[in-house]
């Protein structure tokens, strides 16, 4: 009886053991953070269409959240907008996120879109602040790369340049 008891015990810890290993491996982790499968989001471009993260699905996803007071945040717009131009044909894709909760008026991340034309790598607008509060946002500019399968492969808080995303991305393609 014992010996039973023993076999039967080994082998419902071995079958425990076995789901938690297909479960690891199986269930993606939805977050913020790097490994994490990117938290989906929906929000409004300047000209009102609206745009989810989940619809770049496929592609390498270069995701910055800006403001326009954020003297970084000017540096760096052209190298993504060249990044993006450069890249888009290989399936890289710039998504900027004005962190509008955090600016002092709506025109001016308006006038900050329309200096930088921030049409091909599409800005989207972060009306309310929830986008900012999901990805616990505490530094602009703040810069996620996402891969094809829209798992987070870095976050860079701080100013980015081309080289730097170049080389990201190029470890990526």
């Amino acid at each position: 009886m014992k010996k039973k008891l023993t076999m039967f015990i080994l082998i419902a810890a071995g079958v425990a053991g076995m789901f938690v290993v297909y479960t690891n491996l199986t269930i993606e982790r939805v977050g913020v953070e790097v490994g994490n499968a990117a938290v989906d989001f929906t929000l409004p471009t300047w000209t009102e269409e609206e745009r989810s993260l989940s619809s770049y699905s496929g592609d390498i996803v270069i995701m910055n959240m800006w403001a326009s007071w954020c003297e970084p945040c000017t540096r760096e717009i052209p190298d993504l907008l060249q990044l993006h131009e450069d890249y888009h044909a290989e399936g890289v894709s710039v998504l900027t996120i004005n962190m509008n909760s955090y600016e002092r008026t709506r025109e001016d991340a308006q006038r900050f879109v329309e200096e930088y034309n921030m049409t091909e790598a599409p800005a989207v607008i972060d009306l309310e602040g929830d986008v900012a509060d999901m990805y616990n946002i505490q530094y602009l500019p703040t810069t996620y790369i996402i891969d094809e399968d829209g798992i987070i492969v870095d976050k860079i808080p701080g100013e980015v340049s081309y080289e730097l995303l170049e080389q990201k991305v190029l470890e990526l393609l």
